[in-house]
């Protein structure tokens, strides 16, 4: 009795559907695999192409990014001012939780980041956003994270009011 081709279709997989079941589970097994080595550390920035997650502003000047690390994405959120990242911090509730990791650069070498907790800030310099501090390990820095986390909310709301 000649079996119908149709029989034939479903009494095996195709190929092509075994293929591409096992790349998928291949796929997911490294993506899985991948998620759970992820450094906390700041991210590298795209110059010129990236842009602040707070303003959206596309980052040109290294001397005042931020990183704060968001254990939700398991990744680092970007920032083009220092104000920028205190004030979406301030806004999700972390900007008062010291086991979040929280990173300036230094404006003297815009290559090394620093512990925006125990960084210094000064607040006479002008910034992407206008917020007007930068990070340094230096004496020519006055203030601690916390004065300049709040001074930068204080300017924050007296420029929104309504």
């Amino acid at each position: 009795m000649p079996v119908s081709p149709l029989a034939d279709l479903f009494a095996r997989p195709h190929r092509r559907a075994v293929l591409h079941a096992g790349g998928g589970l291949a796929a997911l097994a490294l993506g899985l695999s991948g998620c759970a080595d992820v450094p906390v550390e700041p991210r590298r920035i795209k110059w010129g192409r990236d842009a602040c997650e707070f303003c959206h502003m596309v980052f040109a000047d290294r001397r005042f990014a931020a990183e704060v690390w968001d254990r939700d994405t398991n990744r680092a959120r970007i920032y083009d001012d220092f104000g920028c990242a205190v004030l979406a911090s301030a806004e999700n509730g972390r900007l008062d939780d010291a086991t979040v990791p929280f990173w300036v650069t230094d404006d003297a070498d815009p290559t090394r980041w620093l512990d925006a907790r125990t960084a210094r800030y000064r607040n006479d310099v002008v910034t992407p956003m206008g917020y007007g501090h930068s990070a340094g390990p230096a004496a020519d820095h006055p203030l601690a994270f916390a004065a300049a986390a709040e001074a930068i909310r204080t300017k924050a709301a007296c420029e929104h009011q309504s």
